[in-house]
Protein backbone atom coordinates (compact mmCIF):
# COMPACT_ATOMS: atom_id res chain seq x y z
CA UNK A 1 0.00 0.00 0.00
CA UNK A 2 1.72 3.05 -1.27
CA UNK A 3 0.94 6.51 -0.82
CA UNK A 4 0.14 8.94 -3.04
CA UNK A 5 3.24 11.30 -3.48
CA UNK A 6 5.07 9.77 -0.97
CA UNK A 7 9.35 9.68 -1.52
CA UNK A 8 11.04 6.60 -2.71
CA UNK A 9 12.98 5.84 0.39
CA UNK A 10 9.73 5.89 2.16
CA UNK A 11 8.28 3.09 -0.03
CA UNK A 12 11.43 0.91 0.46
CA UNK A 13 11.39 1.70 3.88
CA UNK A 14 7.75 0.64 4.41
CA UNK A 15 8.78 -2.39 2.52
CA UNK A 16 10.98 -3.61 4.63
CA UNK A 17 9.15 -2.72 8.23
CA UNK A 18 6.86 -5.38 6.51
CA UNK A 19 9.09 -7.99 5.69
CA UNK A 20 10.47 -7.48 8.93
CA UNK A 21 6.84 -7.83 10.38
CA UNK A 22 6.21 -10.86 8.14
CA UNK A 23 9.55 -12.85 9.23
CA UNK A 24 8.55 -11.93 12.63
CA UNK A 25 5.16 -13.50 12.36
CA UNK A 26 6.63 -16.82 10.82
CA UNK A 27 8.80 -17.20 13.66
CA UNK A 28 6.06 -16.77 16.45
CA UNK A 29 3.99 -19.44 14.30
CA UNK A 30 6.60 -21.99 13.72
CA UNK A 31 7.04 -21.73 17.34
CA UNK A 32 3.35 -22.16 18.34
CA UNK A 33 3.03 -25.33 16.22
CA UNK A 34 6.42 -27.00 17.48
CA UNK A 35 5.29 -26.41 21.30
CA UNK A 36 3.91 -29.39 23.29
CA UNK A 37 0.27 -29.60 24.22
CA UNK A 38 0.29 -28.76 27.75
CA UNK A 39 -1.00 -31.89 30.34
CA UNK A 40 -3.83 -30.24 31.62
CA UNK A 41 -5.01 -30.08 28.04
CA UNK A 42 -3.82 -34.02 27.20
CA UNK A 43 -6.37 -34.66 30.07
CA UNK A 44 -9.42 -32.38 29.38
CA UNK A 45 -9.14 -34.79 26.03
CA UNK A 46 -8.83 -37.82 27.71
CA UNK A 47 -11.73 -37.40 29.64
CA UNK A 48 -13.72 -35.83 27.05
CA UNK A 49 -12.80 -39.31 25.15
CA UNK A 50 -14.16 -41.27 27.54
CA UNK A 51 -17.52 -39.42 28.14
CA UNK A 52 -17.89 -39.88 24.38
CA UNK A 53 -17.35 -43.60 24.68
CA UNK A 54 -19.48 -44.05 27.76
CA UNK A 55 -22.41 -42.07 25.83
CA UNK A 56 -21.73 -44.36 22.73
CA UNK A 57 -21.85 -47.47 24.69
CA UNK A 58 -25.15 -46.36 26.64
CA UNK A 59 -27.07 -46.24 23.07
CA UNK A 60 -26.29 -49.76 22.01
Amino acid sequence: MHNLGSKPEQDGQADQIKAQIEENLKRVYQSALTEEVPDRFKQLLQQLKEKEAQKNEGQK
